[in-house]
């Protein structure tokens, strides 16, 4: 197709057009090209409901999610593997992190120039990367189905070189994140560390067998008992993220913050619920702007994208509430590094972490201050759940909302 000739204005006429249509993008583009089916929306009950095609290029079937808030930031697609199948050879020049929901098998990992091959095991909710640019395989040892959850970094890739031949074809061995003596590499680690800037739980770990019921140390950051840790994996510098569980009968605080984080449900039941932190306020219900509230209610394999906005400048709020007799779960797979990749702002800077509250520079409602239609309505839930209201009654005062609380 000829490109139309530039006609230059004259006078006072601005060059070309005032409104015009948004382009796709080369990763919408590819979205395409790829032939299988994507889902859009804020989240879903559960993943593996969403309807899948034949997928030439990984083997299998899939559909890819994409999330209101992460599109041309995060891939993510459910991807389903026949019994005693295995998927094609994988080779790609971006992050990626995979959740296992059904079925048991293997996984094969190797590096550009060498035969040698890595192998390790997974079952229903194991955790594991592959290691920037590796070559792999995954193996469905079961007779039925094996389907996984994947989150990635390609949107970014694809956008930014524009070149298949770059993303999938690129030779370069990351010999710092996998090199050397490869013999415990996928060996699950058990020794929790300080994060080297938030302070909190990181697990440095290339597998979790069973993210499901794994250890999680106390953090009491967003909840009373709410435990938490930081999955540092196959040196990933772009995923990072965090699993979370909360007790049963208790919630999180609201908190707001940017599109980008999407929660997978790992273990119980229950929901979340998002607004624009500008326009809704701190009490949305009470100031009679419900209607701005955004529901999700998910279960085992199901997801929220905690703020859907594609507006850079916006933030919204989001709050999670566990409604199960047991534990809620979630594992955040698309967040951050919170090293590797700088934030906002310089060098030293102080940033408010997730347990500081809006009274104290930080971007958290405490239970104090939030729109008393929450907790009537949680009650309610619970009730229909066969579940038990447990939050401590002090956390709804302003002078419990101070209290440090160290353990559950």
């Amino acid at each position: 197709m000829t490109a139309p000739k530039y006609v230059e204005p004259s006078g006072d006429q601005k060059a070309g057009y005032l409104h015009y249509k948004r382009p796709a993008s080369p990763w919408e583009i590819f979205l395409k090209e790829e032939g299988i089916p994507v889902y859009h929306g804020i989240g879903m009950r559960d993943s593996r409901d969403l309807p899948r095609a034949p997928w030439a290029r990984q083997g299998g079937k899939a559909t890819y999610i994409q999330l209101i808030g992460t599109n041309n930031d995060t891939g993510m697609y459910c991807w389903e593997l026949p019994g005693r199948g295995s998927s094609e050879v994988i080779h790609h020049f971006y992050e990626e992190r995979f959740i296992v929901l059904n079925g048991r098998g293997s996984t094969e990992v190797w590096k550009e120039g060498s035969s040698a091959k890595t192998t390790f095991e997974w079952q229903p909710w194991s955790v594991f990367s592959i290691p920037l640019n590796a070559y792999f395989r995954v193996v469905n040892a079961s007779s039925g189905p094996a389907i996984i959850l994947a989150v990635n970094t390609a949107p970014r890739i694809v956008n930014m070189f524009q070149s298949k031949s770059f993303t999938f074809n690129n030779p370069y061995n990351f010999e710092d994140r996998f090199g050397g003596n490869l013999e415990d590499y996928w060996k699950p680690a058990e020794d929790y560390e300080a994060h080297p800037v938030q302070g909190r739980a990181q697990l440095t770990t290339n597998l979790f067998p069973d993210a499901q019921n794994c250890y999680l140390p106390l953090d009491n950051n967003r909840a009373p008992g709410f435990r938490w840790v930081y999955p540092q994996m196959v040196g990933n510098t772009v995923l990072g993220g965090f699993i979370a569980e909360y007790p049963p009968g208790r919630y999180a605080k609201a908190h707001h913050h940017g599109s980008g984080a999407v929660l997978v449900c790992m273990r119980g039941k229950g929901y979340s619920i998002t607004w624009p932190s500008k326009e809704g306020g701190l009490t949305p219900f009470q100031d009679g702007k419900g209607d701005l509230v955004l529901w999700q209610e998910y279960w085992e394999g199901g997801m929220i994208s905690a703020a859907p906005t594609g507006n850079p400048n916006e933030t919204w709020f989001h709050q999670h509430f566990a409604i199960s007799s047991g534990p809620f779960r979630v594992f955040n797979y698309t967040g951050g590094s919170a090293f590797g990749v700088a934030g906002p702002g310089q060098e030293g800077d102080m940033v408010a972490g997730i347990g500081a509250e809006i009274t104290d520079g930080g971007r958290a409602i405490p239970y104090h201050m939030e729109d008393p239609f929450l907790r009537k309505h949680f009650e309610e839930r619970l009730k229909e759940n066969s579940g038990s209201f447990d939050m401590p009654e002090e956390v709804y005062t302003e002078a419990g909302a101070s209290i440090r609380v160290m353990s559950d």
